[in-house]
């Protein structure tokens, strides 16, 4: 650490507006390493933590302070004599790996205080934010640890993230090795927010109409949310998060039933569209967290309740009106869209597009044509993010000053929407610092409605879908017939 200290330099990194679309939320992951071999310098403490300051040098921004600026921009400042430096504790556990791993690694078989950070970018005890935490937590003799990283998510999307963690195992290993040189990462990262701008053509092309209609309508509340300190916003949400009776399971999609599911889906849908994995797991995933949640508030619901939404309606109008439609959000990778996959960019430039289905061709039995039918919509929607979209979007986004807040504010005036994040590609499963891979990954979730898809740990083969819902709306899920047919439950 005093190595990372005496030599790093101070800078400040301003993020962009579509960095800051993700600025309240984290990017938490817990990955499991087994002790397969019984070995007694399993993952040592002192490398792995001499292998995390080595890999710090090339991410700094890991160091800094989240700034704000009266004008509403934001930016990571790396003060050299003031640094805001990553949070690293380790702690061991009397709870054996194996007992974790035959509960199919449920959170509820964990150890306590596995994460030290949430969903929610928060400040700590002592009112600061950190932009990175870590957590080593060692198993009952010796038999495995969890790593607990988690990093904000204006720094990082899941392919930085990933880019960090697979960098640090690098090095840790070569360590480990007696490499000489062990710090030079395999590729060279930047951090250049400029490398997006420059990368957009001349020409735009229209926003679609939810997209417009959610920067384009400030409000008092979105003006509020975006006056607050990062902080003040954090501690609020955090503290609105922990009031949500939330649960996190994940479900399997074996390779054969998914090539069953796109065969039948692909002959139904209109000539020439083709429709990827990604277009029918949303159509599936969208159409039975639609149907699960509606069952779950049909029977929960109350003559009371029935009365006080009928009020609640009638005063605040749309916030709480009865919808016609179901919102489903994508996070969608702007990277491959406008041709900088190649620069190694850290940052998190996502675009969310919003895709509305009817309710009632939701709540119909699910079918291949129904998936089809909302599979078709899905590609409508994604294949139109090109280039020109997105330089439209970061073009609304930057004259708005408050876009990150506006959008904030849709999500929780609308708690429905269910939003879908692909990690299927991202090398979630190659971090060996020495002793072999991980062989569990887990996204922390706490906000009912995100589904995650992650690749499958060998020898599994397929997809793995983690999801965060209610109780009510898990009872429904498990009882969904189809949706079980396609998927089994791992936790």
């Amino acid at each position: 650490m005093e190595q990372f200290i005496s030599t790093v330099k101070s800078q400040i990194i301003p993020l962009s507006s579509v960095d800051m679309l993700s600025g309240i939320a984290n990017v938490p992951f817990a990955a499991f390493y087994q002790n397969t071999s019984a070995v007694e310098d399993f993952m040592p403490s002192e490398q792995l933590k001499t292998a995390f300051y080595l890999a710090l040098h090339e991410f700094p921004i890991f160091a800094g302070h989240l700034r704000q600026t009266d004008n509403g921009c934001f930016s990571i400042v790396v003060d050299k004599d003031n640094l805001n430096m990553p949070e690293y504790l380790e702690s061991t556990s009397d709870i054996h790996y194996k007992d974790i791993k035959s509960a199919g690694f449920d959170r509820r078989a964990w150890p306590g205080g596995v994460a030290t950070a949430g969903s929610v970018m928060a400040p700590n005890a002592n009112g600061v934010i950190k932009t990175a935490n870590v957590h080593i937590v060692r198993l009952k003799g010796n038999s495995g640890l969890i790593l607990f990283l988690n990093i904000i998510h204006c720094v990082v999307d899941g392919f930085a993230y990933f880019a960090f963690l697979n960098h640090w195992a690098v090095v840790c290993k070569a360590i480990r090795s007696g490499a000489a040189e062990v710090s030079k990462p395999v590729v060279e990262f930047t951090f250049d927010r400029s490398i997006v701008e420059q990368s957009l053509p001349t020409k735009r092309k229209q926003l679609d109409p939810i997209t417009s209609a959610i920067f384009a309508q400030s409000s008092l509340f979105s003006k509020w949310l975006a006056w607050l300190s990062p902080e003040t916003r954090g501690r609020m949400m955090e503290h609105l998060t922990s009031l949500i009776d939330s649960e996190m399971h994940v479900f399997h999609i074996a390779d054969s039933t998914l090539e069953t599911l796109r065969s039948s889906v692909r002959k139904l849908v209109p000539e020439g569209v083709r429709v990827s994995d990604n277009d029918i797991l949303v159509a599936l995933l969208s159409k039975t967290y639609a149907q699960a949640q509606c069952s779950a508030k049909e029977k929960g619901s109350s003559v009371v309740t029935r009365v006080l939404g009928s009020i609640g309606s009638a005063i605040f109008g749309g916030l709480f009106r009865a919808e016609e439609h179901h919102t489903t959000g994508i996070a969608c990778d702007i990277r491959p869209r406008t041709g900088i996959v190649d620069k190694n960019y850290v940052g998190c430039p996502l675009v969310i597009p919003l895709i509305s289905n009817p309710l009632d061709d939701l709540l119909t039995p699910t079918t291949a044509e129904s998936l089809a039918r909302i599979a078709s919509n899905v590609r409508k929607r994604v294949g139109s993010l090109d280039a020109r979209y997105i330089g439209t979007y970061i073009d609304m986004t930057d004259s708005v000053p408050s876009s990150f807040a506006q959008l904030m504010a849709y999500f929780i005036r609308n708690p429905d929407t269910f939003l879908v994040s692909n990690h299927t590609r991202f090398r979630m499963l190659e971090a060996d610092f020495g002793d072999g891979h991980q062989e569990w990954v887990t996204f922390i979730m706490e906000r009912p409605g995100l589904a995650t898809l992650t690749p499958c740990p060998p020898p599994m083969k397929g997809v793995n879908v983690s999801m965060c819902v209610k109780p009510p709306v898990l009872r429904e899920l498990l009882a969904n017939e189809f949706w079980m047919s396609i998927a089994s439950q791992i936790n």
